[in-house]
C-alpha cells in the first residue's frame, strides 16, 4: 500500500530545500523585528500539530533569548471572551490551514491587547493570515494526508530561521543550510523492527527533554491518529514523577535522544523504564543494542528536532499500514479542523 503520508515523508528534504532558499530573507526580517521589539512575554496560539510546534518554539527562544514563552488556550478568547493585556508582548500563532475560528479569536484579543501578532502559516491566504501583522509562509506546499507531516518539519525550520535572527546565533543560522542533507538521511533511516514490539504493546510514552519534547509530542498524537495506539509525551524529567510506575510488561516507549545539556536526564529515564519492565527504543546517535533506533544528527544540537520527527514519520506510517490503518484518513479526523 501507498500512502499520501508515505509519499509527503519523502517530500520532507526538498520541502526544506526550497524553503531556505525562498523564505530564509522573510523569516530574519520577523526575527529582526521581534529583536527591536524586544517583548518581555510571547504566547503561543496552536493546536494539534502546530502545538507540538510552538513547544519547540518555546524551548528554543527561552534557551536562546531567556524570554518567557507560554501557550494560551484559544478558548479564553473563542469561548469566555477574555480581553488579554499583552502590552510589550508578541502572540504567535502556528497553524498548518490558518483556518480554525479559534485560533481567529486568540490572535484578535491578543492584538487588541497591544501584542504584536505573527502567524506562522502553511496556508496563507487564511483567516489567520489576514489577522496578523505579519504572517511567515512555511512553503511545505499542499498537504493532502489528514497526518501533517511536511507541514510540521517545515514549520520547525521557519520557527528556528527566526529565532537564530532575533538572537543573532551565527551558528544555528548556519546549520540551517545542512539540513536538506541530513534530513535525506534521516527519512531513510529504518526503524522497522520497532514495528511488531510496539504494536503488541498496550500503551506507549514518547520520551523528550528541551526541544526534543516537541517532537515526543508530536509523536504520541501521530500514534494515536494513524495507528489508533494509546500514547502519551512526557518530558525525561516529567516520566520520573509518577508515570513511570505504569510502565511494566506489554509497555512501550520511543525515546529521542538529545546532544545537549538535557541528555544525562533522558538516559537517566532510558533506564529507569527499562528496569520497570518496559521496551525502550531509544532514537540516539550514540546509542547501541537491540532497541537502538538510527537517526541523522543535522549541524546543531537544536536542530536534530526536524530530523527526529522525519525518521518517526516513515515508521510511523509503515507501522500503521501494518496494523491495518490507513494514515491517509484516519477515522474520525478531517484535515482542516474547525474548533471554538
Amino acid at each position: 500500500m501507498t500512502t499520501l503520508m508515505a509519499a509527503e515523508v519523502r517530500e520532507i528534504p526538498g520541502v526544506v530545500a526550497r524553503q531556505l532558499a525562498s523564505g530564509l530573507p522573510l523569516y530574519r526580517e520577523i526575527g529582526a523585528r521581534l529583536r527591536r521589539a524586544d517583548p518581555s512575554l510571547v504566547i503561543t496560539c496552536a493546536r494539534g500539530t502546530s502545538d507540538c510546534a510552538a513547544t519547540y518554539f518555546k524551548y528554543l527562544a527561552e534557551l536562546k533569548l531567556g524570554v518567557p514563552i507560554a501557550s494560551v488556550g484559544p478558548s479564553v478568547a473563542s469561548v469566555y471572551g477574555v480581553k488579554l493585556r499583552l502590552r510589550d508582548a508578541a502572540c504567535v500563532t502556528i497553524s498548518q490551514s490558518g483556518g480554525s475560528p479559534d485560533l481567529v479569536a486568540l490572535q484578535a484579543s491578543a492584538r487588541d491587547g497591544g501584542a504584536l501578532t505573527i502567524a506562522v502559516l502553511n496556508v496563507t491566504d487564511s483567516p489567520v493570515g489576514a489577522g496578523a501583522e505579519t504572517v511567515a509562509p512555511v512553503l511545505a506546499g499542499p498537504e493532502r494526508a489528514v497526518a501533517a507531516t511536511k507541514s510540521y518539519a517545515a514549520t520547525l525550520v521557519a520557527l528556528a530561521a527566526i529565532v537564530a535572527e532575533w538572537a543573532q546565533d551565527a551558528a544555528l543560522a548556519d546549520a540551517l543550510h545542512g539540513l536538506p542533507d541530513a534530513l535525506t538521511r534521516a527519512v531513510a533511516c529504518d526503524w522497522t523492527p520497532a514495528i511488531a514490539p510496539l504494536a503488541k504493546a498496550r500503551s506507549v510514552f514518547t520520551i523528550g527533554r528541551g526541544v526534543g519534547l516537541s517532537v515526543a509530542h508530536e509523536a504520541a498524537l501521530k500514534f494515536k491518529e494513524t495507528c489508533r495506539l494509546h500514547a502519551e509525551a512526557y518530558s525525561a524529567a516529567e516520566v520520573r514523577h509518577g508515570p513511570i510506575a505504569l510502565a511494566r510488561d506489554q509497555f512501550g516507549a520511543v525515546v529521542f535522544g538529545t546532544r545537549d545539556a538535557g541528555r544525562p536526564s533522558v538516559e537517566d529515564a532510558v533506564a529507569a523504564m527499562r528496569a520497570a519492565g518496559a521496551r525502550v527504543f531509544y532514537a540516539d546517535g550514540a546509542a547501541t543494542g537491540r532497541d537502538a533506533l538510527p537517526v541523522a544528527l543535522s549541524g546543531h544540537p537544536l536542530l536534530d528536532p526536524v530530523c527526529h520527527a522525519a525518521a518517526f514519520y516513515g515508521f510511523v506510517e509503515q507501522m500503521a499500514v501494518a496494523l491495518g490503518e490507513n494514515p491517509d484518513t484516519p477515522e474520525g479526523l478531517q484535515k482542516v479542523t474547525r474548533t471554538r
